[in-house]
């Protein structure tokens, strides 16, 4: 959503249609589920948007709290919570300014969220906060796409699809993007697209722009050893295959030792 206001919500226009995307994609709860286990609760979620990861766990018996800066994201994770008779302590805030009131087992910060943190300065920040949140043994797990040079190349100024789905009221949805990537700075300007086709046959459409900033393995890597983490685990998957660059997920598992 192109807009002139820094702080207004890029999710407000498209919440309900991302909430609807998503509501099918539970390839990595296998892995938040076994991460948790490992770790012990509480857990956080950070950058939690519809509380997808942390319903999941919610729902498996962890104490669940989650944070996310979008507050039409939020309205509907507590929306969903309600519904399901689930507890989970959702909050509005800002993940570069964690509070280490709570010890956590773990935080996680899953599917690309760590990218909407626009410079080094508050990827060191956020990491360093969800350390300080971490008791001892506990754990950050990070997931973002791995930003090889073909991926960035194949996608930069392509108009491509990236779903079709039906909306709350059974619309059918179709989800195009586009990328403006600046090697430069690590920059994306991700433009999203929804096109929804109502009943009359009319389709109407909704856009919002997300600024986002990618990041490498070992650019990751050292930032969390900057953040004070010693002890850090590197995937490729969400079934944690080791990582070997092949795949297109980026997993880290830091542990606050």
């Amino acid at each position: 959503m192109s807009t002139s206001d820094p702080h207004a919500d890029p999710y407000a226009a498209i919440a309900e249609l991302y909430a609807a995307e998503h509501d099918e994609w539970d390839d990595d709860l296998p892995l938040y589920a076994h991460l948790a286990e490992r770790a012990g609760g509480p857990i956080m979620d950070l950058a939690c948007g519809t509380a997808r990861v942390g319903t999941a766990l919610a729902a498996a018996g962890f104490e669940v709290h989650g944070l996310d800066a979008s507050p039409a994201l939020l309205a509907i994770a507590r929306r969903r919570a309600d519904e399901r008779g689930l507890e989970l302590a959702l909050e509005q805030g800002d993940m570069r300014a964690l509070s280490p009131r709570i010890q956590f087992g773990a935080v996680i910060c899953a599917l690309d969220s760590f990218l909407h943190l626009a410079s080094t300065h508050d990827q060191l920040q956020t990491l360093a906060g969800a350390r300080g949140t971490l008791r001892t043994g506990g754990i950050l797990v990070v997931d973002v796409f791995d930003p090889t040079l073909d991926r960035l190349a194949a996608w930069d100024g392509v108009l491509r699809t990236q779903g079709s789905f039906r909306d709350a009221g059974g619309a059918a949805v179709t989800h195009f993007v586009s990328w403006d990537v600046d090697p430069g700075t690590q920059r994306i300007d991700a433009l999203h697209v929804y096109d929804v086709l109502g009943a009359d046959g009319r389709v109407t459409r909704r856009v919002a722009r997300m600024p986002l900033r990618y990041v490498h393995r070992f650019e990751l890597e050292l930032a969390l050893r900057c953040a004070g983490f010693e002890r850090i685990e590197t995937y490729g998957s969400w079934t944690l295959d080791p990582y070997d660059g092949e795949g297109d997920r980026l997993i880290v598992v830091a542990t606050k030792t």
